[in-house]
């Protein structure tokens, strides 16, 4: 078999029906245009039911003959166009031949209809080529419809297989962002109990050991595609915050506030993670004084609005003028997974600190 013809296989089984349906519309409206023709013969009652049994048989095997044109044309998907439209014609001609002598035997040999036993031969002539010519239209236009589904259903099929690959190379975008988070947030951590263990400081190197296993075992539990709970998130978030204030001790100063019924919306594992630590490295860490950090949830004009903030006044080292790849791994985890609908907005806080909020739909479990 033609691989062009194999690849056509799958729309056909699953777009069968619109042709079954537009085979019956087309059979049926030529049948009731022929029928509307005779009743202005004056033609009696039972002779007309009688033609009517007659034209419908006939109409029926043109029917089931239009099935098999459009097989036939459906496994010529991967002609030239040219050859597709001789095809055509010539399914074309071959129906409307195959009707004219049906009807012919149906009206003409097949039991005579009594008022054309008077007809001469250029009146059964006549006849036969005005059905030839009224019918060969028919088929082309089922021809043209098969043409336009079929068409419409390998863009349909295209445009299924184009949605696939962008969710697909969405997907792995979304993992190789939600993978960059946990090696960047390693390779501080360590260095954190590296000096912890060098000061012999092994209580709080213990603590900070503990905190770090719970961490990661919330957040490698699960798929780097998955969505997850607003409580699940701020839980995960508490554990490292507990590192970090292993680190920085009453310096660092966590400010919750979830409503109640947001704690059940999905957000993306992790998102909030760069922000929460870009408070800690730029804020926390570069000051003696205590610092605020909070995390706000509530309902803003795109859905959940998520805000990580600080009060941090920088007195030790100023910050560089970039924050890393924190914030703009967790913008691109928005465009990928909600386009439009996800943004990150971000900047410094008037009298001091910064602030950095995450929108997105609201969806819940």
């Amino acid at each position: 078999m033609d691989s062009t013809f194999a690849e056509s296989e799958p729309v056909r089984r699953t777009f069968f029906d619109r042709y079954l349906a537009a085979n019956l519309i087309l059979w049926a409206f030529t049948y009731l245009l022929i029928s509307v023709r005779s009743l202005g013969m004056q033609t009696p009652w039972p002779r007309l039911l009688n033609y009517g049994l007659r034209r419908a048989a006939v109409c029926a095997a043109a029917f089931i003959l239009c099935i098999g044109f459009q097989h036939l044309l459906l496994r010529s998907a991967g002609w030239s166009r040219f050859r597709r439209l001789a095809l055509a014609a010539a399914l074309s001609l071959a129906g409307a031949i195959f009707y004219t002598a049906l009807n012919h035997l149906a009206f003409y040999v097949i039991a005579p209809a009594a008022d054309v036993s008077h007809e001469t031969p250029m009146d059964v002539v006549w006849n036969t080529m005005l059905t030839f010519s009224s019918l060969v239209w028919s088929f082309v236009a089922w021809c043209a419809v098969v043409f336009a589904l079929n068409s419409d259903d390998r863009a349909r099929e295209q445009s299924l297989r184009l949605m696939e690959a962008q969710a697909l190379a969405a997907e792995s975008q979304n993992q190789m962002l939600r993978y960059q988070i946990n090696p960047h947030f390693l390779f501080n951590t360590l260095n954190a109990l590296s000096s912890l263990i060098l000061q012999k400081d092994f209580d709080r190197a213990e603590r900070m050991v503990l905190s770090l296993s719970n961490f990661l075992r919330a957040s490698l539990e699960k798929a780097p595609s998955d969505k997850i709970t607003l409580a699940d998130e701020l839980a995960a978030q508490r554990q490292y915050l507990a590192i970090e204030q292993e680190r920085f001790g009453e310096r660092l100063v966590l400010v919750e506030t979830a409503p109640v019924e947001l704690q059940d919306a999905l957000v993306p594992g992790l998102i909030l993670q760069p922000l929460i630590e870009n408070a800690v490295k730029y804020g926390v860490a570069r000051t003696t004084r205590p610092v605020r950090v909070e995390i706000t949830a509530a309902l803003g004009e795109r859905g959940l609005a998520v805000t990580v903030q600080d009060d941090a006044i920088p007195d030790i080292a100023k910050a560089p003028a970039t924050l890393g790849v924190g914030l703009a791994n967790v913008r691109r985890r928005l465009e990928v997974l909600y386009g439009e609908a996800g943004r990150l907005t971000c900047g410094p806080r008037r009298g001091g600190g910064f602030a950095a909020t995450v929108e997105l739909p609201l969806e819940r479990r």
